[in-house]
């Protein structure tokens, strides 16, 4: 990516001194060139702090979805609600074993900073 930044300001100046534009416009448009090029990068940096949390969030979540189906004792309608600071379990399962069972799985997935709120309802029917 470094290298596109100095192509693209060398091209441009290139381009310019062909077409007969003066040394302060040149000085100019670099200039503005690198303004530009910093102003991005400083916006790029912003976004990726701001959607840090949120891919958290989708980390921990996915990461206890995918243990809890694939454990075959457990039904694939439980549902796992991520927050920053841990996963609720939602949804109907059939026995308490099934609701201890899912608990387990999501506390030892996650870190023991994360909490698990198990409020999964048994449902015998």
């Amino acid at each position: 990516m470094k290298r596109n930044r100095t192509t693209a300001p060398l091209l441009l100046t290139a381009a310019m001194l062909l077409s007969g534009c003066s040394p302060e416009t040149l000085e100019s448009v670099g200039k503005d060139t690198q303004r530009n090029a910093e102003i991005v990068a400083r916006e790029a940096k912003r976004a990726e702090k701001n959607a840090r949390p949120t891919l958290r969030k989708l980390n921990l979540g996915a990461r206890v979805t995918a243990a809890i189906q694939a454990n075959q004792k457990l039904p694939r309608s439980i549902r796992v609600d991520a927050s920053e600071t841990g996963v609720y379990l939602r949804g109907a399962v059939k026995s308490e074993g099934q609701k201890e069972l899912a608990e387990r799985i999501a506390r030892d997935t996650l870190d023991e900073k994360y909490t698990v709120q198990n409020d999964l309802k048994v449902d015998g029917g």
